[in-house]
């Protein structure tokens, strides 16, 4: 990840498919390329947990030879699933910054393959969900049982739980998805960048 301030910097280095920055604050600038042709530049600020990210800037360009465009050539960008993905790798690049206590891997070997409901416990699946969502998986509690043994339902259940008990945001009922808390950070140690 490189430290920067200048959102048009990181655009003019794009060349590969994205590029994350982080300004001294804490701001995440995120390039994307579109097509050969087009690049999106936004700069984002975190609001609350470390998945909630405020658009600030958002930078269009058009690529060499004629770089004049209309708003219609605007209009056909795909900015909602752009913006979406920019806030994906912003997540992505806070994660990096630190790494937990303890894992649901760590905590199975270490407990003789029983979890547990305690805080720890709940706040590592709570970690682990938020990784697996933010994948992309379409059933989250389907990896977990396949990664860590167990029914998904089963790990349906501790999601349920942990979010009950402060260590995921909500989310719409049979929704995949919510942000780890700053609860469940500090349990398992991680500091935001």
């Amino acid at each position: 990840m490189l430290r920067m301030e200048d959102l048009g910097t990181l655009l003019d280095d794009v060349t590969r498919e994205h590029a994350v920055g982080v300004t001294a604050d804490g701001e995440r600038l995120v390039a994307l390329r579109v097509a050969d042709e087009w690049s999106v530049g936004l700069r984002l600020h975190r609001e609350g947990s470390h998945r909630q990210w405020s658009v600030r800037e958002l930078v269009v360009r058009r690529g060499t030879g004629d770089r004049s465009f209309a708003g219609n050539d605007v209009r056909e960008l795909p900015l909602g699933a752009l913006v979406a993905e920019a806030r994906r790798l912003a997540t992505r690049s806070a994660g990096q910054d630190a790494e937990p206590l303890t894992t649901v891997q760590a905590l199975l070997q270490e407990r003789s393959g029983r979890l547990g409901r305690d805080d720890v416990a709940l706040a590592a699946v709570a970690l682990e969900y938020a990784r697996i969502v933010e994948r992309g998986e379409r059933a989250p509690s389907k990896r977990m049982a396949e990664a860590f043994g167990g029914s998904p339902g089963t790990w349906t259940n501790r999601v349920a739980e942990a979010r009950r008990r402060g260590f995921l945001t909500d989310v719409p009922r049979g929704a995949a998805g919510g942000a780890l808390t700053d609860r469940a950070r500090e349990v398992l140690g991680l500091v935001q960048a």
